[in-house]
């Protein structure tokens, strides 16, 4: 049996080290690394490595969603320890330079003071997100959301869709997700508002323009947290 660590650089750093058994890996993160250890036989090594990748995204989508910030992936490369006794590496780099100011760093030590429960959270999440790949693309939009500087509100609608689609249309998802149909209908009505610059539909109107308020913004992040967590709690680990 042949011994694999798969490497991803994660940017920014997380602000807190994270290691978990997520099968048939062990996850370890640690600054910008997240490397993933496993052991299989040398067939198994494109799957192996194919599986590792899901894994990594699946972590860095968790971490956006509970820490409201885009994290990246790039994979660096891997290591292997062949039962031979002979070692392989291969390797690549991505240099991701990101602007840090007082509000990041003083957003990243109210993170930490959160510490054990927020990890458990995204660890967790991370879990289910590899098991539905409808969680997985919500999570992916939310990621999306929180990395763009202009705030655009099409990644929440899209979040929207996914549920809509899964569960028929919107009157059903409200209902199998135990929420309110004016919620979901709230999400809606903002995201599609032609008079606002960053909604889905952008100066389809014939103004006045205008930004979306952050009474609207917080609705819209409220009610999609809500469908990202009720539609998670029903995956069974």
């Amino acid at each position: 049996m042949n011994k694999y660590t798969f490497n991803w650089s994660i940017t920014p750093a997380p602000p807190a080290e994270y290691t978990v058994a997520v099968p048939p890996f062990d996850l370890l993160v640690k600054g910008t690394t997240l490397a993933l250890k496993a052991t299989a036989d040398a067939a198994d090594e494109q799957r192996l490595r194919e599986q590792a990748d899901h894994v990594a995204h699946n972590f860095a989508r968790s971490l956006s969603y509970e820490l409201a910030e885009g994290f990246e992936v790039g994979y660096q490369g891997r290591h292997v320890l062949r039962d031979s006794g002979q070692q392989s590496v291969s390797a690549s780099f991505k240099l991701v330079v990101r602007p840090a100011d007082f509000e990041a760093r003083e957003a990243s030590e109210k993170r930490e003071r959160e510490g054990p429960a927020a990890q458990r959270r995204v660890l967790d999440r991370a879990r289910r997100a590899a098991m539905d790949a409808n969680l997985r693309d919500m999570l992916e939009h939310w990621s999306r959301y929180v990395a763009d500087s202009d705030g655009r509100l099409h990644p929440l609608y899209d979040v929207l869709q996914v549920v809509e689609r899964v569960y028929g249309d919107r009157r059903k998802a409200a209902s199998a997700l135990n929420m309110s149909y004016a919620d979901l209908s709230d999400l809606g009505r903002i995201s599609n508002d032609p008079t606002v610059l960053n909604g889905r539909h952008p100066g389809r109107s014939p103004g006045p323009h205008r930004v979306a308020t952050e009474v609207e913004v917080s609705i819209c992040e409220r009610v999609v947290k809500a469908i990202i967590e009720k539609y998670e709690s029903v995956i069974v680990v």
